[in-house]
């Protein structure tokens, strides 16, 4: 399937998952894929034409796509970013990275997140309201970092260039 064959919120999964796999540019543009060694350290946000080109994303990508994707399609949705909370300033560049960002779409009075870089979870999950599939998805990242807090942030780009360090300073100050 093409990009412009895309007319429903389930081309758009099966597009991404055919299509765009977990994986990351680091800021010397070398492909990373499945593996997060050096990630806080080297890691660069990528433009959507970034990740198309080189068909790999990280969750902040790949929601990213999908959020072009179905704004394509007159599909309202809201993109979201849930994580241990960091000051601006954190630097501990060693410790392993404690975010995940989403996407819900909204269709027929219903909610749906459509999930794909966690590829535990991929698929697309339908909620009665906003609220429920938000705090089911934050639920599951809280239980999975043993219980620590995970502050949930609606945003609305991706800044192409950002660390993980000034991506999460971007979210703190949404």
């Amino acid at each position: 399937m093409k990009i412009e064959d895309i007319r429903t919120p389930n081309d758009v999964y099966e597009w991404i998952d055919e299509n765009i796999q977990y994986g990351w540019l680091d800021k010397e543009g070398i492909k990373h894929i499945g593996e997060m060694k050096n990630f806080r350290k080297l890691y660069r946000t990528m433009s959507i034409e970034e990740v198309l080109e080189n068909k790999v994303g990280t969750c902040i990508e790949q929601v990213a796509v999908m959020h072009f994707m179905l704004d394509k399609i007159n599909i309202s949705n809201k993109m979201f970013c849930c994580r241990i909370y960091e000051p601006d300033d954190y630097g501990n560049l060693e410790e392993d990275e404690h975010m995940h960002c989403f996407v819900l779409f909204f269709q027929n009075g219903r909610v749906y997140h459509m999930e794909h870089p966690n590829f535990e979870r991929k698929g697309i999950y339908e909620f009665a309201g906003e609220e429920e599939a938000v705090k089911t998805i934050v639920d599951y990242y809280v239980n999975l970092r043993g219980g620590k807090e995970s502050p949930t942030t609606r945003f609305y780009e991706v800044p192409r260039g950002l660390s993980f360090r000034e991506f999460n300073a971007f979210i703190n100050n949404q």
